[in-house]
Formats: C-alpha cells, structure tokens, sequence
C-alpha cells in the first residue's frame, strides 16, 4: 500500500507541475472539461474465474471525468468509475456482486483537425478499491458476502471518438482497457483471512457527453 501511495503521489506531482508549465507558457490552455461515462463492462483476467468465490459475468459502469487542458489537445485529470459485475451462479449467491471502486488520475491526447470527429487516446492510473462476493466460514455458517478487500494499484489505456455538436460540448464513444494489481488483495472475515490471489481486468465499452468550460475560442 506505502508503494502505491508513493507512484500516485509522485503521479500526481508530476500532474501538478506539468500545469503550472503550461499555463506559463500558453494562458490561453487554461480550458476545463466535464465528462459523463456509463457502458457495458466484459471480465478478463482472475476476476472472471475467481478460485475462492464466484466468477464475474457482464455488468456496467458509470464515470466522472474533470480534466485540465495543459494544451489544446491534451488534458490531464481526475477520474471516479464505479463498476458493478454479476457473478456466475445460479444458487442464492445470484444475487450477489462484484463492485470496483475506482479513482484515478488521466491523461488525453486528442488528434484534433478541422473535423468534427475527434480521436483520441487516453490513460490513466489510479487505485482499486474491490469489493467482491466471497465465500466465507464462520460460526454462523458457511455463505457468501460481498467484502471489501485492500486497495490495489490500478491502470488502463483507452481509445475513443468525440463529435463536436457545439462549440462547447459532445458525444463521445469509448473503449478502455482496465487492470488492477490485486493478486495479494486480502480481506478478513470472522478473523479468517481471504485473499483474491489474481491479477483483475476489465474491458469497458462505453459513450457519454463531455462538455467544455472556460474556453476562450
């Protein structure tokens, strides 16, 4: 955990100067954007076969982008997506879920033109925050819980397309490709510990509205 904090803080540092920099040199890039996110989620990775609990199926997502322009065409960011996945069980555990708590910090580069279509690229880092349905044993009896696990080191890449639909706001698709280090992630239960011993990954396929603040064009 001291390991993350310190690449997140070091990230984030390197964030903050970056801005500084280029509000220095170009007053102008001083342009915010406001992102909305929701799509379909696929399971890759541990996640979908997890060993000790239940495998993950399809679910959803939603996410807030609130990114700063150091230049026209490139933003770097704050993120927070929340995913929920089904599990593969057709007992009462059914009703169970997998929930990733995601914030993270983001960079976009977007190939501008003279277009209204826009693409662009994007990657981010940031923490996982897991809370899966476990089996568990205790004195109660044996059953399934949805149980937050440690944070885990987390990070992704991404492509998209935005279009223009005016001066100031947009629609864009996406695809983001999402990883988290939670191969020694544990969690306690009844003073038994559970750990989730893979590494997780995700594959969003996702639209929403971005909308831009402050620009001086």
């Amino acid at each position: 955990m001291r390991k993350v904090s310190i690449l997140l803080t070091a990230f984030l540092l390197f964030g903050l100067c970056s801005a500084v920099l280029a509000q220095e040199d170009d007053e102008a890039s001083d342009v915010l954007e406001l992102c909305l996110t929701g799509g379909l989620v696929l399971p890759s990775g541990g996640i979908s076969d997890f060993g000790d609990s239940l495998g993950a199926t399809n679910g959803w997502k939603i996410g807030l982008d609130f990114g700063y322009f150091l230049k026209p065409n490139v933003i770097i960011g704050f993120n927070f997506g929340y995913t929920r996945l089904g599990v593969d069980a057709t007992n009462g555990a059914s009703v169970m879920h997998h929930h990733l708590y995601n914030p993270n910090i983001y960079a976009k580069y977007y190939f501008e033109g003279e277009s209204n279509l826009v693409p662009y690229v994007r990657a981010h880092v940031g923490l996982e925050n897991p809370k899966f349905a476990t089996f568990v044993v205790s004195d109660a009896g044996n059953r399934y819980r949805e149980k937050s696990y440690n944070p885990s080191l987390a990070y992704g890449l991404g492509v998209g397309i935005f279009y223009y639909t005016a001066d100031y706001s947009g629609l864009f698709v996406e695809a983001v490709y999402h990883a988290a280090m939670t191969k020694n992630s544990t969690t306690t239960y009844s003073g038994v510990d559970y750990e989730f011993r893979e590494s997780l990954g995700t594959i969003s396929l996702q639209a929403g509205i971005r909308i831009l603040v402050g620009s001086d064009e």
